[in-house]
C-alpha cells in the first residue's frame, strides 16, 4: 500500500535538521550480544552516508564501556557528546550524539518512578527522568532546539498494577509542564525516545493535547498526509512489512529477530519524535535500523527498531505564540481520565500495598518476640527444632524489616507523590472551567 508523503521544498533542505532515536538495548547481563550490536550501532552512525543525522538520542546505554566505545567511535562525526548519569545503580541511560554545538544540559528525575516493593524491576533504581539538552541556533537566525530524551517506565502486563500505567501517566504530566516551560521560553522543543505509550493511551493524549506537541509521523503519515490515522488495532491485521512502512512499528515486530516470537496484534509504535508545530515541521519519517548484522550474528541491532524524523526549525520570531489546537473541552477530558486514573491507584493499589506491608511487619516482629521465647523450650526438645526456629526467625525478621522499610518510607512517599500530582491537575483542571 502506497502512502502519500508531504512535499519538500528543495530550498529548505540545506536548512533541515535530522534526528535519530534509538532504544539500544543496551542492559549488562541480560540483553543478548550487547557489547556487538552496540559496537555494530556506532560504526553504522560513525560511516552511515544516507543518514547523516544532525542529532542522535540513545535510550538504555547502560555500560560504560558501551558509551566509551560508542564516543570514540563518533566524535569526528559528532563534535558534541553526553551521557546522563545520576541513579542510584547506573544513569538513566540516555545519551546525546549531535553535530549542533551543545548550549546546556540538565536531568529532571521522574519522581514517580515505579513502586518501590517492585525491588525485582530496575526502573527505579536507574534514576529514568527527561534528560534536556538545550542546543544552539543549527543555522543564523533559526530557533534554538531544546531536546528532551527519555525513556518512561516499562509495562509489565496489558493491565493491572504491573501496567504502570499511572506511573507513566504520571511521568507525561511532568514531560508536559517542562514542555510549556521551554515553550514560553521561545525554544523548539522535540520530546523523543521509547515513551512505552502506545498511540492514543493517556500519555499520549497529555503529550499532544496538553502539550500541544504534535506527532511527527502522523504529520506524515496521518491525517495531514490524507490518510486516515492507523489506530493501534489495526496494527494487527496488516502484513509484517506494512506494520513498519505503514503503521510506523518499532516494538515486538516479528521482523526483529529478538521479538520474532511475539504475536502479531502485539506489534506496537513505542517510539517517537514530538515537536512543537509552531516552531518546527516536519518534512519527513521513516522507521530505521531494521536490517540485521552481518554474519555470523545475523541478528536485530536491538529489540527495538530506531526512528528518524527530518525536521524544517522555523525563524526565530519571539513573537510567535504557540496556540493549542484542541479545544477546552477535550482538554478537560483528558484531565478527568487522568484524575480517574489517580483515584484507582490510590484507591485499590496503595491501601493493598500499604495494608500488606505494614501487616507483614508488625505480625513479623510480634512472632519473632515469641520465638525468642520458645527457643529454651525448642532446645530441649531437639537442637535440630531449635536451629530450625533460630533460621525461620530471621528470615522472618529480615522480611518484616525490609516490607516495614518499603511501607513506611516506599509506600508512604509514592502516595505522597501521587497526592501532588492529583492536586496540580485539579488545579489546571478548575482554572480551565473558570476560563
Amino acid at each position: 500500500m502506497a502512502r502519500s508523503v508531504q512535499p519538500v521544498d528543495e530550498n529548505h533542505l540545506e536548512k533541515t535538521v535530522k534526528l535519530l532515536t534509538f532504544n539500544t538495548w543496551g542492559l549488562k547481563y541480560v540483553s543478548k550480544l550487547r557489547k556487538e550490536r552496540l559496537r555494530a550501532i556506532a560504526d553504522k552512525l560513525a560511516t552511515e552516508q544516507d543518514g547523516d543525522y544532525d542529532i542522535v538520542a540513545l535510550q538504555e546505554i547502560w555500560v560504560e564501556e558501551d558509551w566509551k566505545y560508542i564516543e570514540e567511535r563518533c566524535k569526528k562525526q559528532f563534535p558534541y557528546r553526553r551521557i546522563f548519569k545520576s541513579g542510584i545503580i547506573t544513569g538513566p541511560g540516555l545519551a546525546l550524539l549531535s553535530k549542533i554545538p551543545i548550549e546546556s544540559t540538565f536531568l529532571y528525575r521522574f519522581p514517580i518512578n515505579g513502586r518501590s516493593s517492585a525491588f525485582f524491576r530496575g526502573d527505579w533504581y536507574v534514576g529514568k527522568g527527561i534528560a534536556v539538552t538545550l542546543l544552539k541556533p543549527h543555522t543564523p537566525g533559526s530557533t534554538p532546539i531544546a531536546l528532551l530524551n527519555s525513556h518512561m517506565h516499562a509495562p509489565y502486563s496489558h493491565t493491572g498494577d504491573s501496567s504502570y500505567a499511572c506511573h507513566r501517566s504520571c511521568q507525561a504530566w511532568d514531560f508536559v509542564k517542562i514542555v510549556k516551560m521551554l515553550k514560553k521560553s521561545g525554544y523548539a522543543v522535540i520530546q523523543v525516545g521509547d515513551l512505552n505509550s502506545k498511540p492514543g493511551s493517556l500519555p499520549y493524549k497529555l503529550f499532544t493535547i496538553e502539550g500541544g506537541l504534535v506527532d511527527s509521523w502522523e504529520s506524515i503519515y496521518g491525517a495531514n498526509a490524507n490518510d486516515e490515522i492507523i489506530e493501534p488495532e489495526e496494527i494487527g491485521t496488516m502484513t509484517f512489512e506494512d506494520q513498519i512502512l505503514i503503521g510506523g512499528v518499532t516494538c515486538d515486530s516479528k521482523l526483529n529477530t529478538w521479538r520474532a516470537n511475539r504475536q502479531p496484534w502485539e506489534a506496537c509504535r513505542l517510539d517517537y519524535a514530538l515537536v512543537d508545530s509552531t516552531h518546527i515541521s516536519t518534512v519527513n519519517a521513516q522507521v530505521r535500523f531494521t536490517e540485521r548484522l552481518e554474519p555470523p550474528y545475523n541478528c536485530s541491532y536491538s529489540d527495538h527498531f530506531a526512528y528518524s524524523a527530518e525536521f524544517l526549525i522555523k525563524a526565530s520570531d519571539n513573537s510567535r505564540i504557540s496556540k493549542s489546537a484542541f479545544s477546552s473541552s477535550e482538554r478537560i477530558d483528558v484531565f478527568k481520565e487522568f484524575l480517574l486514573n489517580l483515584q484507582e491507584y490510590q484507591r485499590y493499589t496503595i491501601p493493598e500495598q500499604t495494608n500488606w506491608r505494614r501487616f507483614h511487619f508488625f505480625a513479623g516482629i510480634i512472632t519473632l518476640i515469641i520465638f525468642h521465647f520458645l527457643m529454651p523450650w525448642c532446645a530441649k526438645i531437639s537442637p535440630y527444632l531449635a536451629l530450625l526456629v533460630l533460621f525461620f526467625s530471621t528470615v522472618l525478621g529480615i522480611t518484616a524489616v525490609l516490607n516495614g522499610l518499603i511501607w513506611y518510607f516506599g509506600v508512604r512517599s509514592e502516595a505522597r507523590a501521587l497526592e501532588e500530582v492529583q492536586m496540580e491537575v485539579e488545579d489546571n483542571l478548575t482554572s480551565l472551567k473558570d476560563e
